[in-house]
């Protein structure tokens, strides 16, 4: 039947008025739908994205990976099958056949959330760490930099000024009162049958010992030197001594 038939039972005229209204109907669908069909119609999700690796091009990423997807109407299957993949914050579009084998989860309310958060708790608990040892490094340092300031304040304050000492008669003595950094001995004596002793070891005539902590502040503890100018009482002991403090 075309638009206009004549009704002819009765002779009461044509349906042109009521052919018209359910045509202009089927237009309006018609429109409806293919204006769905220019981008103005979609669908979005985020999905959670596990690709084995390695991955065969032109597949974006292995591993886990965060995607919106986004589906858009297609007005042959009449339904939302057009499927897209977005990185966050990147407009180039990945199609789904880019993820076959690829395992496709799609997150529930929060789910971004939670992992964001995790994620975050993860890299605050590292840094406290971090924080926590550098404190302690620092603590150290501390500690070593005041042993160098007193170090240094020793060797600043020290006069290093020699005393000299000589000995002749038969008598040991120990210096227990001084710390000593260098100290020397020498059987300045001109009997070469008088012996003198040093730390229970004998020191010939004209012979001389030296003894050096190190430097650097180093010192010997006291009580660590005793000497006898004369230990055979022979009456020609010469013993000089030159320590520094």
């Amino acid at each position: 039947m075309s638009i206009g038939n004549l009704k002819t039972e009765g002779g009461k005229g044509t349906n042109w008025p009521w052919q018209y209204k359910m045509l202009k109907g089927l237009q309006g669908i018609i429109d409806v739908i293919n204006s769905t069909a220019n981008g103005s119609e979609y669908e979005a999700q985020l999905v959670n994205i596990t690709c084995p690796d390695p991955i065969v091009p032109p597949a974006p990423h292995a591993g886990l990976k965060l995607y919106l997807e986004v589906r858009t109407w297609d007005t042959v299957s009449g339904g939302f099958t057009n499927i897209s993949y977005y990185l966050p914050g990147s407009d180039t579009a990945y199609p789904a056949l880019d993820f076959a084998g690829c395992t496709v989860v799609y997150l529930e309310a929060g789910d971004a959330t939670e992992a964001t958060l995790q994620d975050i708790l993860t890299k605050a608990t590292a840094n406290e760490t971090n924080t926590a040892d550098i404190a302690t490094n620092t603590s150290g340092i501390l500690t070593d930099t005041g042993n160098i300031e007193t170090n240094t304040d020793t060797l600043r304050n020290s006069s290093n000024a020699p005393t000299i000492l000589r000995a002749t008669a038969n008598a040991l003595v120990t210096l227990s009162t001084q710390v000593i950094k260098s100290i020397s001995f020498y059987n300045a004596t001109t009997d070469a049958t008088n012996n003198a002793n040093v730390n229970g070891v004998i020191l010939r005539q004209g012979e001389t010992i030296n003894f050096d902590a190190g430097g650097n502040g180093n010192k010997f503890p006291t009580s660590s030197f005793n000497y006898n100018a004369d230990p055979d009482g022979i009456g020609a002991g010469d013993l000089l001594i030159i320590y520094v403090e």
